[in-house]
């Protein structure tokens, strides 16, 4: 896997926006725990870590004003966010076919279990097991940590409960417990 390239990508995140990547790098860290409990392993280990790392990789294309807006997106600014899945693709695999899982990952981390997600539909396990297991982490990390667009962050047990409640919609219900279980062995 072109890791020095991946590499490249990330600290390009961190110049672009540093909360972004310290948001990348919370994800990251309770991705590869969750994988670790799924059982994936190996290469597809590696692609997890760094689809933790640059799934927000395409909002280096989304505008800084946007990222900053406090309050809600207007329908094109939610469209222009909407963009950065398939943005993030697009980079990675212009770099090269062997960061596909990677790519994909990355694609689907806004994907949900129902279809109801963003940009391809998708649902139950048509969505990518990695970009299942980064969009957990992922969206437990955004509750839990201030964001423009909301007065304040959600408690960790908030945040615990509205993923639980969203097992099965937004999340694949098998691993919502898993992802719990991580959770209470994490101190964040």
């Amino acid at each position: 896997m072109h890791c020095g390239l991946a590499s490249a990508f990330g600290n390009a995140v961190a110049s672009y926006d540093i909360a972004t990547f310290d948001h990348s790098q919370r994800v990251v860290h309770l991705a590869l725990k969750l994988g670790d409990l799924v059982g994936v392993d190996g290469p597809m280990r590696s692609a997890l870590g760094w689809a933790g790392i640059l799934h927000d990789l395409g909002k280096l294309c989304v505008s800084e004003a946007i990222l900053r807006k406090p309050g809600p997106l207007t329908a094109e600014e939610w469209e222009e966010v909407k963009l950065h899945p398939v943005v993030g693709f697009d980079i990675l695999m212009r770099v090269s076919d062997r960061l596909e899982p990677v790519a994909t990952a990355v694609r689907g981390h806004h994907e949900r279990w129902d279809g109801t997600g963003y940009p391809d539909g998708l649902a139950g396990e048509d969505v990518p097991l990695l970009a299942r297991i980064v969009t957990l982490a992922d969206v437990y990390d955004a509750l839990t940590h201030s964001r423009p667009y909301r007065q304040r962050p959600f408690t960790p047990s908030e945040a615990k409960v509205r993923i639980d409640n969203e097992r099965g919609c937004q999340f694949d219900p098998q691993l919502v417990p898993l992802f719990l279980r991580v959770l209470e062995r994490e101190v964040l």
